[in-house]
Parts: C-alpha cells; sequence; structure tokens
C-alpha cells in the first residue's frame, strides 16, 4: 500500500516518454484521493509524485512532473503555487475558498506559468457558465436572479466559488450581492447556500420576471465528474504557453 503522509517517489521505469508525468499535491484529501484513482486508469498519465504535507519535499514532487494538480487548501495552494513558480512547472487549481489576494497571485504567477484555475471542473458546469453569460446579456438588470447552491457540511466557503463564477458569468463581473431577507434590485444577484449532509453539490440559476421564469440546474452526482474535468485540464495545460486558462478554454471546438 502507498503511504500518501508526504510525498512518495515512485519506481523508475513506471512512466513512458510519452505520457504527461502528473503530480498531485494534496493527495491525501477526498479529492486528491479521487484525482489519483482515475489517473492511475489513464494511459496517457503516470504518476510521478504524490503530496500532502507542508513539511515534506515540495520540490522534489514538482521537479518529477510536467503537470501538477492541486485540490488542497487555500493555505496550501499559496504554497504550492509559488513553488511551482519556481519550478516552472505547469499547474491544475481546483482549490476552493481562495481571498481576492490568492486569487491575484495566481494572475501574477501566470506570466511565467501555465495555470489553469476553477473552482469547478465539470463539463456540465462549463456549458452552464457559458449558458450564465448568454443569459445575462440579456436578463442581468431585467430579471430577478437568484442562484441556490448546496454542497456537504464539511465545505468551508459560503458561497461557494462556482456559485461566485456564475454570478460573475451572469453580471460580467458587475454583480452586488445581498442578504437574504433584505430588500433589493435587479442589478443584484441573491446567493442561496445550504451545507446539508454529503451532497456532492448542485447550483440552480433562477431568472424571475413579470411574466415567465427561467431555471438551469447543475447536479454532480459524484467527485468522478470534477477529477475527470482535472485530468482533461491537466492533458490541455500540458500543451500551452504560460497564461491563466479558465474552464471554457478547455472546450472551445467542442
Amino acid at each position: 500500500m502507498v503511504s500518501l503522509l508526504g510525498v512518495v517517489r515512485m519506481k523508475t521505469g513506471e512512466c513512458s516518454n510519452m505520457t504527461i508525468a502528473l503530480t498531485i499535491l494534496g493527495a491525501s484529501g477526498k479529492m486528491g484521493q479521487k484525482v489519483l484513482e482515475l489517473a492511475r486508469k489513464d494511459p496517457d498519465f503516470h504518476i510521478a509524485a504524490l503530496y500532502s504535507r507542508k513539511e515534506s519535499d515540495l520540490p522534489y514532487a514538482l521537479a518529477q512532473c510536467n503537470v501538477a494538480i492541486d485540490f488542497s487548501s487555500p493555505e496550501g495552494a499559496a504554497q504550492h503555487l509559488e513553488a511551482a513558480v519556481s519550478a516552472k512547472k505547469a499547474l491544475v487549481i481546483g482549490t476552493t475558498g481562495l481571498s481576492d489576494q490568492e486569487k491575484q497571485a495566481i494572475d501574477d504567477a501566470a506570466r511565467t506559468i501555465p495555470i489553469l484555475y476553477s473552482p469547478n471542473f465539470s463539463f456540465g458546469m462549463a456549458l452552464c457558465l457559458d449558458a450564465a453569460a448568454r443569459l445575462g446579456k440579456v436578463l442581468f438588470g431585467k430579471s430577478a436572479i437568484d442562484i441556490q447552491e448546496t454542497h456537504h457540511v464539511h465545505k468551508k466557503d459560503r458561497p461557494s466559488g462556482t456559485a461566485l463564477a456564475l454570478a460573475k458569468a451572469i453580471g460580467n463581473g458587475k454583480v452586488i450581492f445581498q442578504n437574504e431577507g433584505s430588500s433589493r434590485k435587479k442589478e443584484e444577484i441573491l446567493i442561496h447556500s445550504t451545507r446539508s449532509g454529503e451532497t456532492v453539490g448542485e447550483h440552480s440559476l433562477i431568472f424571475e420576471s413579470d411574466h415567465e421564469r427561467i431555471e438551469i440546474k447543475h447536479t454532480a452526482h459524484s467527485r468522478d465528474a470534477f477529477a475527470h474535468g482535472a485530468l482533461m485540464g491537466a492533458k490541455f495545460l500540458a500543451k500551452q504557453a504560460p497564461g491563466l486558462y479558465m474552464l471554457q478554454d478547455m472546450f472551445i471546438g467542442i
């Protein structure tokens, strides 16, 4: 059995020059474990290193890979970002709950390395973000807009990064958030956050006008949806020049 307490050094000969060398950061977490499970079944990857503790050898873990995938904590992600820049390694970031300062650090780092950042890596959510932007161009400021999101009780950030991304897509970045129960204007998007049981992730967009209602709902049945998207992102990022890429960039032309 492979230990995930720190960096795991993979045996020489386990890889092929035709595959992508992958390091998983935050490998002991639920998402890290799921990424590892699916990556081991994907012939396009070989696992170069697994990293899960800050006192372990992060430079070694990054030196072994072409691309790293990070599902950790905001504190860990900041450390991983700095190390990836030093190692000049492409980085897929799925960690949520990042502050504006931490997001700015990602923008700055993308001048040096390729970075794919998304709070949600499911293919269906990429389509929902596109639909949200299209509907927002017509309905933002003309309809009452609500976002309802539900996640498991262990999720710390509220509202979720996905809900914020949907709001920004609808409002083209011009969004004012109101507390529930207060008066609102049509230029304001209200986000309702629920933490319940082990719900993987549910998001609903509601556009309400005087005479009709439009509703879009996305439900993730398992973490496989996010892990699969992150691995698709790693394949995409392995071919890219330095820059900041979004989930939708992966699906241009699909």
